[in-house]
């Protein structure tokens, strides 16, 4: 199956003396990321559907599920990038999408917020972060994977003790236990559509909503504790030796940003 419009962004790469085999490289980015869209996305599957924060989710889920490096991820984000300045200066699009993602993966020192685990507690008493956030947040804080977030009923967090984490996990879920939902009361069908829902709250949080990015914060946090052994850390990650390894060797490459919320009230 072809991605939108590709027969003129190819034709256009053309003319832009590119290489053939860097028209190849670009078309398979581009491939790849439209599968992931047709995927994760409940809407319909049209190029003007396509909004930042699914691209901000498809380099995260490159980054956290496939473990890019940063050289591959900025490859992905060249090649999209030139994708759609081509659909949008084409009219073919209405708006320039990497207009938020200016800079998303091209600084090579990722900053990772893990403090804002600790300060857990303070954040779900504020009034304008959403629900949907806090839920996130407590689920992330105690290692839940986001991967499994979109089946979670309240029957899903007996280890979750804490009363007022609990109340508000379990808050609309009388007559459906699914502690993530749509208005309605339905199922929610994608991860995207959940973020979408948490990522205004960034504004006042200061650090990045992106479900990768928030369990990754949650990951450093434990391996930056010299108190877990390796074991340990293995249990807790849900992850192999390899992993652990991967892990130890980035938390040597990232900047452990502070937590600095930016808040009004």
């Amino acid at each position: 199956m072809n991605f939108p419009y590709q027969r003129n962004f190819n034709e256009w790469c053309k003319s832009q003396n590119l290489a053939p085999q860097t028209i190849t490289s670009i078309n398979q980015s581009i491939f790849y990321f439209w599968n992931y869209f047709l995927k994760n996305s409940n809407l319909e599957p049209t190029i003007s559907n396509v909004s930042s924060q699914d691209i901000r989710s498809f380099i995260d889920y490159l980054e956290q599920n496939q473990h890019k490096t940063i050289s591959t991820l900025n490859k992905y984000v060249t090649h999209l990038k030139k994708y759609f300045s081509f659909l949008y200066n084409h009219q073919l699009v209405k708006k320039y999408l990497f207009t938020d993602l200016h800079g998303y993966t091209f600084d090579r020192t990722p900053h990772i917020c893990i403090d804002w685990i600790k300060n857990l507690k303070e954040i779900i008493s504020w009034s304008e972060i959403s629900l949907t956030t806090k839920k996130v947040l407590i689920l992330i804080a105690y290692g839940f994977d986001p991967k499994t977030f979109l089946d979670l009923t309240s029957s899903d967090i007996d280890a979750i003790k804490n009363p007022d984490y609990r109340a508000i996990l379990t808050t609309n879920t009388d007559d459906n236990p699914l502690i993530f939902q749509t208005k309605t009361g339905k199922e929610i069908s994608a991860l995207t559509s959940l973020t979408r829902k948490i990522v205004p709250d960034k504004k006042v949080l200061n650090f990045d909503l992106t479900p990768g990015k928030l369990r990754l914060s949650y990951v450093y946090a434990q391996v930056n504790d010299p108190s877990l052994s390796d074991l340990q850390l293995m249990e807790l990650l849900h992850c192999n030796r390899k992993s652990l390894t991967y892990y130890r060797n980035q938390l040597d490459k990232i900047k452990l940003a502070p937590f600095n919320p930016k808040r009004t009230a």
